[in-house]
């Protein structure tokens, strides 16, 4: 995120934040309202994927003197998911991953995605949280999988 070296009116950064989520491909800009005060920005309004609402996220952490993003933004789905079909899709994204951490269990609720157990590294935890963007359905992720060490040292 930017820093305060970089500091900003609410205008301009408002400004700024605004043409970089128009100029992402990735982002329906027109449906996400933005609200600069004081380096924090709060983002409302909808969108139709998890993967697009967490797009704009990171597009606003990259704008010079961003402080802070409160992502209030809303996941819209057009073709509504159940909860089994996304836990089924989300099992499916998860062996898809070359290191799968297959010690997780995925719990949904309403389209929220819970994702739990242990794994070896940040690596195998962050690549589980990022596969369930793209898990049709999906309104929002909460990633609980706890980094354990329990890998032999040959003894």
């Amino acid at each position: 995120m930017g820093t305060s070296l970089s500091w900003k009116t609410d205008t301009q950064l408002h400004d700024a934040v605004r043409l970089r989520l128009d100029e992402d491909p990735a982002i329906r800009a027109h449906d996400i309202d933005v609200v600069a005060t004081d380096g924090v920005i709060t983002l409302t309004g909808f969108v139709d994927s998890y993967a697009e609402k967490i797009a704009a996220e990171e597009t606003v952490k990259r704008v010079a003197g961003v402080r802070a993003v409160a992502n209030d933004i809303e996941v819209s789905i057009r073709d509504e998911q159940t909860d089994p079909d996304i836990a089924k899709e989300a099992i499916r994204a998860l062996e898809s991953l070359t290191a799968a951490p297959h010690r997780v269990t995925v719990v949904v609720r309403h389209g929220f995605v819970t994702l739990e157990g242990a794994v070896e590294s940040i690596y195998q935890k962050d690549a589980a949280e990022c596969a369930m963007k793209y898990v049709p359905g999906v309104r929002g992720v909460s990633n609980q999988i706890r980094i354990t060490s329990e890998v032999s040292h040959g003894r």
